[in-house]
């Protein structure tokens, strides 16, 4: 009788146990191109995003310039999801707003980031560049 309690007690929990979310995390973004139009100032992006329900958040450091900056308005629908970032280092130009359009392929995070406000410097006004990017941490 103990016996299939604890069967039937470890077959309750299996089945109310909810699938590991793939987006939450820490994300390594490098830049996918085109070849000579990767902006100096950002080799790599980390992201560290929690999803609840249809909503992201947490946060993103967009290289050294304009470097760590909150995620905001963010959402999610499928395996697609966007979400805005602005920098907090200052410079000649401003702080830039950086739109993120992101969808999950497998492991993969592909990533289109537009600059949306304070353009300039090395970040060319309305321009959009690709990153694509591995989970580092669950």
């Amino acid at each position: 009788m103990r016996f299939l309690c604890a069967v039937i007690l470890l077959l309750i929990t299996a089945l109310t146990a909810s699938p590991a979310d793939p987006i939450t995390g820490t994300w390594r973004l490098r830049f996918a191109g085109p070849s000579g139009s990767q902006p100096k100032t950002i080799g790599s992006i980390f992201l560290n995003l929690a999803v609840n329900g249809s909503e992201v958040t947490g946060t993103s450091n967009i290289g050294a310039w304009p470097g760590p900056a909150p995620i905001a308005n963010g959402q999610i629908a499928g395996n697609s999801l966007t979400f805005d970032a602005t920098g907090h280092i200052t410079s000649k130009t401003g702080i830039p707003t950086c739109h993120f359009a992101a969808t999950l392929n497998g492991t993969e995070l592909d990533v289109i980031m537009t600059v949306t406000k304070n353009p300039g410097g090395p970040l060319a006004a309305n321009t959009s560049y690709s990153y694509t990017g591995t989970k580092v941490t669950p």
